[in-house]
């Protein structure tokens, strides 16, 4: 008896755990939701428009020197142009990765096409980055274990299976008809398909359905989620003088308070079992409001530690972001590499250059002749040698290679166009194309 009241015990703990976890996880507009659902659960929960007093201070940033006033102009071009895919470096920093395994995969998620497939091949990007053809394979498995599944993928079918093997890892009938069907699949021969495979038609139509469920765009499918919304952010950088504040937007999360009558009901004259159920919602009540009050918190100090190793971005925007690893800044809070990630997904801050999400400020760096620099800082530079290009005679991926070149930034053609296609920047010809075709309706 005394060894089963433990393990229940025990068990109730991981679930309150868990719950903590999973606030830290939510952003703003997901925590206001979830607020107002355990308030609509808990009788006890009273909820206030006044917004949750956090018992601290904002987080305070000093920045030694004032940021050039050449600058100031080129920060809208830089925000508008950078839109680089940083979540999958985000991920990767995840990994333990030797240096030269760490260097391969970043070159592959560079290389990635706008579906979200390496089509460069393992021989070839071997000898473009002069390692071995094996080192290059072991990184680009770890890159298709990156989210959202089948990023890396050769191909349609291979892209499709990582995603079957993922989500549907026993599903036969779908792995077959991909593996053989593809092409019948594609054309509806269901029948012959099933004829050959020994299927019913239902059986089929079953893992159709499967088949068509999965995304064949990793990168680029385009669709619209019950979860889309429009973007918010979950803290900001207010600027006062030489220093910044960072400071939790409060819109969408009610301040939780306890309802006193109930409480008041547990010094009358009422049953036990009443009793239970008021201490019951009290204690969950008031677990909840530790826990959202445990995630500011820990918001509000991972984010100020970022910045302090991100003081560049406060002075010069994206071009200023320098490389960082969720291992430093838990390392810097003696917190775990898993609790920074959590906190930071999906959080995303205002700043002087826009909206950023916090994982944006994360991502290994590429070896240049005067240190390491981050990929954001390679794309806001790419940025700003097209916004002041020439229209009429752009600036080709080569010609900006050896731009870069000359600011000792060693980065191959084929990363250029990599990161002129993240920021959703058409190639010369075609920004060429559409100057003059402005131009001469301008001349009409």
């Amino acid at each position: 008896m005394e060894l089963k009241t433990q393990v229940t015990q025990k068990m109730t703990l991981s679930a309150s755990m868990q719950q903590c976890l999973e606030i830290l996880a939510m952003d703003n507009v997901e925590l206001g939701e979830y607020i107002a659902e355990q308030s609509m659960e808990n009788p006890i929960i009273e909820l206030s428009d006044d917004g949750i007093c956090a018992d601290h201070f904002p987080a305070a940033i000093h920045v030694e020197r004032e940021q050039p006033e050449d600058e100031e102009d080129n920060g809208g071009e830089i925000a508008a142009l950078e839109r680089p895919n940083s979540d999958l470096y985000f991920q990767l920093s995840e990994y333990r990765l030797l240096p030269d395994e760490r260097r391969a995969a970043e070159y592959i998620i560079e290389s990635l096409d706008r579906r979200g497939y390496f089509t460069d091949g393992i021989e070839e990007s071997a000898r473009v980055l002069k390692l071995g053809v094996r080192l290059v394979k072991t990184a680009l498995e770890v890159v298709k274990q990156l989210e959202p599944k089948g990023i890396g993928a050769a191909d349609l079918r291979e892209c499709l299976l990582i995603q079957l093997e993922a989500e549907h890892p026993h599903e036969e009938t779908a792995r077959r008809i991909l593996l053989k069907y593809l092409d019948d699949f594609s054309k509806g021969r269901y029948e012959k398909i099933g004829r050959e495979l020994g299927k019913t038609q239902e059986e089929i139509f079953a893992a159709g359905d499967i088949i068509r469920g999965l995304n064949p765009k990793p990168l680029g499918s385009g669709k619209v989620t019950a979860r889309t919304r429009y973007l918010t952010a979950d803290l900001a950088l207010v600027k006062y003088g030489d220093d910044y504040d960072i400071v939790l937007n409060q819109t969408y999360l009610p301040e939780i308070r306890i309802s006193r009558p109930y409480v008041d009901l547990l010094k009358g004259d009422i049953d036990e079992r009443t009793k239970d159920y008021i201490r019951e919602r009290y204690e969950k009540a008031r677990w909840l409001k530790s826990c959202i009050e445990k995630r500011q918190r820990t918001l509000l100090r991972i984010t100020e530690m970022i910045f302090k190793r991100q003081k560049e971005f406060l002075i010069n925007g994206p071009s200023g972001v320098r490389p960082l690893t969720l291992k430093e800044i838990a390392d810097e809070l003696t917190m775990n590499s898993s609790t920074i990630s959590r906190a930071v997904k999906g959080k995303n801050i205002q700043t002087r250059w826009g909206i950023y999400p916090l994982r944006y400020f994360f991502g290994g760096g590429i070896q240049t002749d005067e240190g390491t620099v981050s990929a954001a800082q390679i794309r806001a530079v790419i940025g700003r040698m097209i916004a002041k290009e020439d229209k009429a005679h752009p600036f080709s991926d080569k010609k900006i290679e050896m731009l870069l070149k000359e600011r000792g930034m060693s980065v191959s053609r084929r990363t250029v166009a990599a990161y002129r296609e993240q920021m959703d920047v058409p190639a010369s010809s075609v920004r060429k194309a559409e100057y003059l075709y402005k131009k001469k309706g301008e001349t009409r």
